[in-house]
């Protein structure tokens, strides 16, 4: 038995020993993610899975594979279907086939990581697709967070994927931006706090903080076998891009970075990887970045997992450097561990060999990708494959993914108590949204079939059986077509009117895409998604224009934006007695959606990104800071539309008796660790069990320095049943009050922190 194959050895003996015993060819391989996953197996004319030519030249090349990216992957982009792609069943066993070949042909026979797309669940035919990412920010619940990310790992594991690619780390900063819904919302302590669930979710306590895994043995770590390792993207900044653009320049100083994105950064400590961003950090590209990937995340915040470029990242380094060997030069040396599609580590041998890349600097990356290996079990003795029943599985996925589609729907505007619908004998279901299913799951969708995949207009019909359902298309989200005499006969024959309205994400099949997936030439009525920036956030086409025709019958109307990003929509709620914000809500959004119509259940959601009335107000986001700025334009109010946490729901909740433990604290007497604790009564005095969102902000007062108008510090779900009243606690702690000073130090200092917490407030002051 050779040390590396000595389960008794810790990680970092074993990585030794066959980093030792790996030539210049292999280590270049091991720091490889090369291939596109759809590209190494066909189906045969029998329904059978063969590995192509072109994964056994790749695998003969590098000697090995580091990481194969996507081969469950089916999309327009990949091009893969039903009739194309890996079935459900058969996944574990085409990961093995591609296992075993590479243990068969190489010398040391050392597997690749499957890394596969989690964007909202598994990219993959017959999987899961929750909601996006933008609406699950709504639900301000992080248990329920953990819990999908656990169903998902239970999903991938089971498949016999190791590395789940997941979208926690970017903030909604310029709603313009086209990957506005992959964002948990524009709060950076929403977005940690997502993050730490997301990667206890779905890894468990595999990596736990101040322990090196290293010096463990496989034996001793927390694992198992339906957990999987998760790679955080982006790191950083990248909502922050001047214009919105995508992968544009973000012009941020360290305290923006402090303030901001310092949460983010520590939340991804536990985690076996993080990706990193396309955009650069005040002209430093961020995969070239040593300061940001190196220095602060690793030396810092002592991140011990690997780092994962985005796909063909590395090679836009040319726009500075035109050898792909000095690109790999500079992003190994930055801290990037494994490629992604790019050509420029495939050219470090050539940089080894003429001298311009250290061997030493080589040998850093190979150490963490084996590292994450036998972390993640890879070289344990495993079964070939593990029992599961995909179909009661799948039905316990579904229940998770209903709950979160409930939970996302927020609810903005309710005249009258027009909610919950009163069993109206005729509704018109009228919208681009209302019955197109790929338009209510989001950007990065595997295609769908299946029982629980439903969209509005059929949830509709399904709860409202005894009203007559009329339905008609109207328009599309954003070309000029409007069928109007359809528009006008719905309209007359009903006695509510339904509108589902919005954006869209829905790819097609033959649409132009770029070499790292995202649009290069949209359709015309996807609006939303990666490189699909917009300009002006108003509702496209004729949306409006349907909007006011149903106006003109004087009948109650219920508008339900479906969208990835805040649209401008101020004429919406002018001329709706009802709004319903659906983000993207998934395969059970329409389900979701009836339930809530019908008053089955009370909404929860609240705002996690600020609406504005208007493209020209950017940024609107709510914790700006106390700048002394005029706020309102001399042709329009300077405040939003709607306010981050703002929702409204069918109960009565009322919020009273704010009580802190202390009403005075000193600089010297709060120390790290310690705690401010607070206490609070919520009541609720309505007809329904409600779940609710507490948000706990702070505002810093007097401070010498800007300090932001208010800030997210802690949130809680709760369950309230009616005519219940519950006592909550909460804590503040040191951290919670930190500012830099001049010289960029993190101090507390002396100042009023007003805490409030929904209705109420209280004072504390720093001495």
């Amino acid at each position: 038995m050779r040390p590396f194959e000595n389960e008794e050895l810790t990680i970092h003996e074993r990585v030794v020993d066959l980093l030792s015993r790996l030539s210049t060819k292999e280590k270049v391989g091991q720091v490889n993610q090369h291939l596109y996953g759809w590209e190494v197996y066909r189906k045969t004319s029998t329904g059978d899975i063969e590995l192509t030519e072109k994964f056994k030249e790749h695998v003969k090349w590098g000697g090995g594979i580091g990481a194969l990216y996507g081969l469950f992957r089916a999309d327009p982009w990949s091009n893969v279907t039903e009739e194309n792609g890996i079935p459900l069943e058969d996944s574990r066993q085409v990961v093995s086939l591609v296992q075993r070949y590479i243990k068969e042909h190489t010398h040391l026979g050392i597997p690749a990581l499957i890394v596969e797309e989690c964007p909202h669940g598994h990219q993959a035919l017959d999987s899961i697709s929750y909601p996006t990412n933008i609406g699950r920010g709504a639900m301000f619940n992080p248990e329920l967070i953990e819990k999908m990310s656990r169903k998902m790992s239970e999903e991938l594991s089971a498949k016999g994927v190791h590395l789940a690619l997941v979208s926690t780390l970017d903030l909604v900063r310029d709603p313009r931006w086209g990957r506005t819904e992959e964002c948990f919302g524009e709060d950076p302590y929403l977005a940690a706090e997502y993050t730490r669930r997301v990667v206890r979710g779905f890894q468990g306590d595999l990596i736990k903080t101040g322990e090196d895994f290293t010096k463990k043995t496989t034996k001793q770590l927390e694992k198992s076998d339906s957990r999987i390792g998760v790679v955080l993207k982006h790191l950083i900044a990248q909502g922050d891009a001047l214009g919105g653009h995508n992968s544009g320049d973000v012009s941020i100083g360290e305290r923006e970075l402090f303030d901001i994105y310092d949460p983010i950064m520590k939340s991804t400590v536990n985690a076996v990887g993080v990706m990193a961003a396309y955009n650069d950090i005040d002209g430093i590209p961020c995969h070239a970045n040593a300061d940001l990937l190196t220095k602060q995340l690793r030396d810092t915040l002592n991140f011990q997992g690997i780092v994962m470029a985005d796909g063909g990242a590395i090679d836009r380094l040319q726009n500075a450097m035109q050898d792909k060997s000095l690109n790999a030069k500079q992003a190994l040396e930055a801290g990037v561990n494994l490629s992604l599609w790019d050509h420029s580590y495939l050219a470090i041998e050539e940089g080894i060999e003429n001298q311009s890349i250290e061997m030493e600097t080589l040998d850093r990356s190979v150490y963490k990708v084996l590292s994450i290996k036998f972390l993640l079990g890879l070289f344990d003795k495993t079964k070939e494959s593990i029992e599961i029943d995909w179909d009661v599985s799948k039905k316990d996925w579904q229940q998770t993914n209903l709950e979160a589609a409930k939970e996302t729907l927020t609810l903005l505007k309710n005249d009258h108590n027009i909610l919950p619908l009163q069993k109206p004998k005729t509704i018109a279901v009228i919208g681009p949204n209302a019955n197109s299913l790929y338009n209510q799951l989001g950007d990065y969708t595997s295609p769908q079939a299946g029982e629980y995949a439903t969209t509005i207009f059929e949830g509709i019909r399904n709860r409202f059986k005894s009203s007559k359902i009329v339905y008609t298309k109207g328009c599309a989200v954003r070309s000029s077509e409007i069928e109007i005499e359809q528009i006008r006969k719905a309209c007359e024959n009903s006695e509510v009117i339904i509108l589902a309205l919005g954006g869209s994400s829905a790819r097609n099949f033959g649409t132009d895409f770029l070499a790292n997936g995202a649009v290069n030439t949209p359709e015309e009525n996807m609006d939303s998604g990666e490189n699909i920036d917009v300009s002006d956030l108003s509702l496209g086409g004729n949306q409006l224009e349907i909007l006011k025709i149903a106006h003109e019958y004087k009948k109650p109307i219920i508008t339900i934006i479906i969208q990835g990003r805040p649209h401008s929509i101020e004429r919406v709620v002018s001329l709706s007695d009802a709004v319903l914000i659906g983000w993207y809500p998934g395969q059970r959004g329409g389900e979701a959606i009836a339930s809530l119509l019908a008053g089955d259940y009370s909404p929860s959601g609240k705002l996690n990104v600020s609406i504005p009335r208007s493209s020209g107000q950017l940024p609107v986001y709510y914790n700006q800071k106390r700048s002394g700025k005029k706020e309102d334009y001399f042709d329009m109010t300077g405040k939003p539309l709607y306010s981050f946490g703002e929702g409204l729901n069918y109960s009565k909740i009322k919020y009273s008796n704010l009580k802190v433990e202390k009403s005075r604290y000193s600089v010297q007497s709060l120390k790290a660790g310690e705690k401010i604790e607070m206490s609070l009564t919520i009541s609720n005095h309505g007809e329904y069990d409600q779940k609710e969102s507490v948000l706990c902000f702070i505002a810093k007062l007097n401070t010498p320095l800007l300090s932001r108008k208010k800030e997210l510090k802690r949130i809680r779900k709760v369950t309230i049943n009616k005519n219940q009243k519950i006592t909550l606690e909460m804590e503040l702690d040191y951290a919670d009050l930190l500012q830099l000073d001049q010289h960029y130090k993190p101090k507390i200092f002396p100042c009023d922190i007003q805490i409030q917490i929904g209705s109420e407030s209280s004072m504390i002051h720093l001495t």
